[in-house]
């Protein structure tokens, strides 16, 4: 019976190390390879041994103690070079392997020897649980050989102990388990010999150890291994990781979330902020939509998170075996998409809301709140620029910071405030907010400290009524700041309304704004000309100026349209237009014997960047057949000062084809004297409207004297012009001035009545 039990047993453990042998297989490597050495020497010492037990005559028992032994022999040399494969350990070198490989084969072949030659053990029967049984009886080499298995286990082990020194604990578990097994199989062989029964269990442990290798070190340990190193990577991560299984339980959460959080896996979905978000994902997948958000923030300790559901885990056929929550550190991205919202939002130097965004807040504010009155206001400072010249850039910026900060301190959650451009800010108040009186007393304190450098800042405020909530705010801007503009000079009054009288003027350019460029197409913009005297009052010429015959207005001066000429940018077009009309006019006058007299034309900034001069005048005096000297162009300093070079090259340019560059306004500048020195001009044209107020007084004799004297010795013709009286013309023309031109001879007038009264 006993021999049916164990050999039961021995064939469950052939059937088991046949299976870990096929499964073993399907791994490449040299650590599976010594694996499949171990568990084909486990067999034959296995099947041996069961051999053993059923030999029926001595000579059978010594064969299969032969293979018994044989087995055990490679056995023990396989978990050498298996201990040394798996450790990677250089302990073992070739020299002490070739020697160990040399005795295993000497006593492999003593053991094929021993059948015929008892050199290493014979064999005997014994009784034993009711039966006979074969056993062996050792000769001294017999305990040789066991002592250099004994040996090659303790080397087996040696190498073990000494990676596991130098290994990481993290990482011992690999040897821990292979270690205990060979001291199992150590401890149970003494046990075997000690008894002396002829039945070795031992061999069922060293057995078993090749499997257990397998199994536990080729398929477990590794994946606990990586289980381990996922879980410490994971531990390591900026991020919280939740993983649940199919029901709803926690089976784990990193060190992020029980950080953040204080909970274990039992408590982590009793967070409230976690339950929340579960709660609303049980929502979405109820409604059975995707159009939710799928995400959750939150803040903690000023940290800001993200719950995302990242996905279910499935298994190989599909089936959902869990879901994880991932809780990420979005702080920075919010601190980002603050900073672009501040770049987008926001002035760079003051930090209060720009011109675009201030519009948005405002249109979105007058959208959904239409019972509240509101003032708009904009505010600028009187002779900002002069700040920026007297005391720096520097100065005018912290000006500019400064009155941010007061609107911060001063404005309700109410109000909206923002900086359109320049030292220009803007307002949106609720009507019963505004105090002009507090106001400008929050102002002057803010601006005091300005007082130590000897200088007053002054702030002005137009200020626009919202009464009609469908008007542009951009266009609420401009009625403020029109509103503006009427105190721009007054260092008495600080605020200005927009009304009526404003609306009706805005009414007014709005109008002529659209008409005017009608008028150009259909020749209702016309030229006058205001005539040229020498002081023997005979004409010699005259200057062309623009003037609108609107056919229900009447005549409107260039006052009221030139500005809206500049803003929709036709400055140019309307100057082409007049000097073509000047050199149609001159070339009438040359067909009736009139060549004697000459067009002054004026010669705009813009002119200068937007046309090509010298083509364009050029071509007007050939086209209609005049000589240039007939058409005289009256240049600004203003419209050469930007780009004096170039500018001067080209004035010379003209002058070398025949035309006569007038300088006009001279003295109304503060550099006129300076453009002299490096611009040649043919003709002076002094304004005397910088004298007008002390016209008898002597200072202004000597100053027009020496400015004719001074214009006399660079060889240039002198017009004075705004003449008005009979007394000017004589002291003028004592200090030998060449031509005049005023009031006191004619107003501009219209070509025809220009010709009817000097032709004759």
């Amino acid at each position: 019976m006993i021999k049916i039990l164990f050999t039961a047993l021995m064939g469950a453990v052939l059937f088991f190390i046949v299976l870990s042998f096929w499964r073993c297989v399907r791994h490449t490597g040299k650590v599976a390879k010594s694996i499949r050495k171990i568990l084909g020497a486990s067999f034959v010492t296995v099947a041996a041994h069961t051999a053993t037990v059923w030999s029926p005559t001595l000579e059978v028992a010594l064969i299969s103690y032969a293979f018994y032994f044989l087995g055990l022999t490679w056995l023990t040399v396989f978990i050498l070079g298996f201990c040394k494969r798996y450790t990677e350990t250089k302990f073992c070198g070739k020299p002490v392997i070739n020697t160990i490989y040399v005795v295993t084969i000497a006593f492999s072949a003593l053991f094929f020897v021993n059948i015929f030659k008892p050199i290493i053990f014979s064999v005997y029967t014994i009784p034993f649980a009711s039966g006979m049984f074969f056993v062996i009886s050792p000769t001294p080499v017999f305990f040789v050989h066991l002592s250099m298995g004994l040996a090659f286990y303790a080397y087996s082990m040696i190498i073990l102990i000494a990676k596991i020194r130098q290994t990481t604990p993290f990482f011992r578990i690999r040897y821990y388990s292979p270690l205990f097994l060979l001291l199992l199989i150590v401890i149970s062989s003494f046990v075997y010999g000690i008894l002396r029964i002829p039945l070795n269990f031992s061999i069922i442990i060293s057995a078993l150890y090749a499997g257990f290798f397998y199994y536990e070190l080729v398929t477990f340990v590794p994946r606990r291994l990586k289980h381990r190193t996922i879980g410490r990577i994971v531990d390591g991560l900026k991020n919280g990781i939740i993983l649940c299984d199919s029901e709803g339980k926690c089976i784990y959460l990193n060190s992020f979330v029980r950080t953040i959080f204080s909970c274990t896996k039992d408590t982590v979905l009793r967070v409230p902020v976690i339950n929340s978000y579960l709660e609303f994902k049980k929502a979405i997948a109820v409604s059975n939509t995707d159009s939710l958000i799928q995400e959750f923030d939150f803040e903690k300790d000023d940290v800001h998170y993200a719950l995302k559901f990242s996905d279910y885990v499935i298994n190989e056929n599909d089936v959902v075996i869990g879901w994880y929550i991932l809780i990420e550190d979005i702080t920075s991205e919010k601190k980002q998409i603050y900073e672009q919202k501040i770049l987008r939002t926001r002035d760079n130097l003051t930090k209060v809301y720009n011109k675009e965004f201030f519009i948005e807040k405002v249109e979105h504010r007058l959208k959904f709140d239409r019972f509240t009155p509101y003032y708009l206001i904009v505010t600028d400072l009187v002779n900002f620029k002069l700040i920026n010249d007297l005391y720096g850039k520097s100065v005018g910026d912290d000006i500019l910071m400064r009155i941010a900060d007061s609107f911060r301190r001063f404005c309700s959650p109410d109000d909206l405030y923002g900086r359109l451009y320049n030292d220009h800010f803007v307002m949106l108040v609720p009507k019963r907010h505004f105090h002009e009186e507090a106001w400008l007393a929050a102002f002057q304190k803010n601006m005091s400290y300005m007082n130590n450098m000897s200088y007053t800042v002054i702030g002005h405020m137009g200020i626009y009524e919202i009464d009609d909530f469908t008007t542009p705010v951009s266009v609420m801007c401009d009625r403020a700041i029109l509103a503006l503009k009427t105190i721009k000079n007054d260092y008495r009054n600080c605020f200005a309304y927009y009304d009526d009288t404003l609306r009706n003027e805005v009414l007014k350019m709005q109008m002529l704004m659209n008409e005017l460029p009608k008028a150009l197409q259909f020749g209702e913009v016309v030229i006058y000309l205001q005539p040229q005297f020498t002081k023997d009052l005979k004409v010699v010429g005259a200057e062309a100026l623009v003037r609108w015959q609107h056919p229900e207005r009447g005549v409107i001066p260039p006052a009221d349209f030139i500005t809206i000429i500049e803003k929709i940018n036709i400055i140019s077009d309307v100057d082409k237009y007049v000097w073509e009309c000047a050199c149609k006019k001159l070339s009438d006058w040359k067909k009736i014997g009139r060549e004697d007299l000459y067009i002054s034309v004026n010669i705009s900034p813009k002119d200068f960047y937007t046309l090509d001069l010298y083509e364009v005048l050029t071509g007007l005096v050939k086209k209609y057949g005049i000589s240039p000297s007939r058409l005289n162009l009256e240049i600004t300093e203003t419209a050469v000062i930007m780009d004096l070079q170039n500018q001067v090259k080209l004035l010379d340019k003209l002058r070398d084809f025949g035309f006569l560059v007038e300088m006009d306004d001279f003295g109304s500048g503060y550099s006129s004297l300076n453009m002299l020195k490096d611009i040649s001009v043919d003709v002076l044209k002094i304004d005397m409207g910088f004298l007008q107020k002390s016209q008898n007084d002597k200072k202004s004799r000597l100053i027009l004297e020496k400015i004719i004297v001074l214009a006399k010795e660079l060889g240039m013709k002198v017009v004075t012009e705004g003449v008005e009286n009979v007394h000017q013309i004589d002291f003028l023309s004592e200090f030998g001035c060449d031509l005049f031109q005023g009031f006191y001879f004619s107003r501009p007038i219209p070509v025809s009545d220009f010709e009817e009264r000097y032709f004759k």
